[in-house]
């Protein structure tokens, strides 16, 4: 990751120093004469603002449109790539009874593509333009393999494509009078025709192989392989699209309920869910405003969404057990994290992440890939933003520190026998070889929660997944390179 400063008019913001006296409280909780006294203290931590690079994009929410942040100017293109779900007990009428053309030969009557969403970001009226564009059967998105928001799109496309839709639009939609559009019952949509042929060469395909219409496996790479929904023009809105369909529409004969021959419309819908893939291509320009010489002279890091910046955070383990400190336990580790305020003057600012992730900075990869929760180890989830107090919370990181003290030790070769002088020495070699062992990073992230009951019968609340949150989002927080973030220690001390 490379590290980027930010040129903004930011005031500084002076803070008070924090709190270095160790205040001991003991309590006699053992009958033998033993004692067990509590110490806490406060540490300076360092943090930077790193630019995020690609992110892994395994996504069930597909942004499309190009905005630029009001506060940084920086501009964010947003397309994907997405395939389409067969749904269960997938069926058509049978044969005999579909409409036939002239020839005899099954028609469908269209087929098109909707983008449904109910969210956006920037003007209601810019007009953007969107590029549609089947997928190749011989280069399909497979289950298992990873894909980054940086990947091209032109792996899986093909190099002659038989048609390419492109359609304008906007937010509102002019066609219809305000009072029915406005508010939060109106579904928005976004649709794509698409061509005749293409819709008679799906109808007809499940009637010539049945064996392709058995599970979605089959349907992506013998008939719909999926689109590539290009953001290729305009600038000013983001769309938020939670889902997507296929709609493919036919006629065919049946009876009324008094016996008599009709013909009656069909339609059959193939959605871009969760069971299939749907990748993210994100696209961040950012303009000559952010310069690396201008990194540390804030107090302050930032963390923007989608695949912007995040926040490196350096943790002061060596100063949390050095000393008289070294034997104790770590009874907690917290860290209030302040979200500033946004800078005067800006209009329509993105959002503010609910979520932040800290994970070590080492296995960041592997926590998504590998779509782990968090720890309590080497990765922990912030509780929500407060927009009350505006802070993030991490409650206790004791276990993390208590993890890094030991690899350092092990890495390090640190006996028992070793005095701080020599441990110190040893400490200088290893750190020399492993910059990064105290360094986590801050990361946006989206949580997914489901409900059930505990044994009382009373409703929880369990995690189920973490992602990238790939939405517009942004804060400014406290930090920076001076020492203004503080991690609150308390340590247990047995006395004998």
């Amino acid at each position: 990751m490379n590290k980027i400063s930010l040129a903004l008019v930011l005031s500084a913001l002076a803070l008070s120093a924090c709190d270095d006296d160790t205040s001991l409280i003991g309590m006699d909780i053992m009958p033998e004469g033993d004692q067990v006294s509590a110490a806490s203290k406060s540490y300076h931590i360092r943090t930077a603002t790193v630019e995020a690079g690609a992110v892994y994009a395994s996504t069930s929410t597909c942004y499309l449109g190009s905005v630029i942040d009001p506060e940084m100017r920086i501009r964010t293109t947003s397309s994907f790539l997405a395939q389409f779900h067969l749904p269960d007990n997938f069926k058509l009428p049978a044969k005999e009874l579909m409409v036939k053309d002239n020839a005899g030969e099954l028609v469908a009557d269209s087929c098109d593509l909707r983008l449904y969403f109910d969210q956006y970001y920037g003007d209601s009226l810019a007009t953007m333009k969107l590029n549609v564009q089947e997928l190749s059967k011989e280069r399909v998105l497979e289950e298992g393999k990873k894909y980054y928001t940086d990947l091209n799109p032109a792996d899986f496309l093909n190099p002659q494509p038989e048609w390419k839709k492109s359609v304008a639009y906007a937010v509102k939609d002019l066609s219809r009078p305000s009072n029915q559009t406005d508010g939060s019952t109106y579904y928005r949509q976004v649709v794509v025709k698409l061509p005749k042929e293409y819709a008679n060469r799906l109808l007809r395909s499940y009637y010539e192989h049945p064996e392709y219409f058995k599970n979605s496996y089959q349907f992506i790479h013998n008939i719909c392989p999926g689109f590539y929904f290009e953001s290729a023009g305009g600038v000013g809105s983001m769309i938020t699209s939670k889902m997507m369909a296929m709609n493919l529409y036919f006629s065919y004969h049946t009876k009324t309920e008094a016996g008599k021959d009709t013909i009656v419309d069909g339609m059959q819908r193939f959605g871009a869910t969760e069971e299939v893939i749907q990748c993210t291509k994100l696209g961040n320009d950012y303009p000559g405003s952010l310069s690396l010489d201008d990194l540390d002279k804030v107090h302050s890091s930032y963390v923007k969404t989608p695949a912007g910046l995040l926040t490196e955070m350096a943790l002061p383990v060596a100063e949390i057990i050095a000393g008289e400190h070294y034997t104790d336990s770590i009874s907690q580790a917290k860290i209030t994290l302040r979200k500033y305020n946004t800078v005067a003057g800006v209009k329509n600012p993105f959002a503010v992440p609910k979520y932040l992730l800290m994970v070590r900075k080492e296995k960041m990869k592997d926590f998504f890939e590998k779509k782990e929760l968090p720890n309590g180890k080497s990765s922990y989830l912030s509780a929500a933003f407060d927009p009350i107090v505006n802070t993030y919370f991490f409650a206790n990181l004791s276990q993390l520190v208590t993890e890094l003290k030991m690899e350092r030790d092990q890495g390090a070769g640190v006996t028992r026998d070793d005095d701080e002088a020599a441990r110190n020495r040893k400490y200088a070699v290893w750190e020399a070889q492993h910059p990064d062992w105290n360094k986590v990073m801050l990361v946006p992230v989206t949580a997914f929660y489901t409900q059930t009951t505990n044994y009382y019968g009373q409703p929880i609340q369990v995690l189920q997944e973490v992602r990238h949150d790939l939405g517009l989002g942004s804060a400014r927080l406290e930090g920076g390179n001076f020492g203004d973030l503080k991690m609150d220690v308390v340590y247990s001390r047995l006395n004998r």
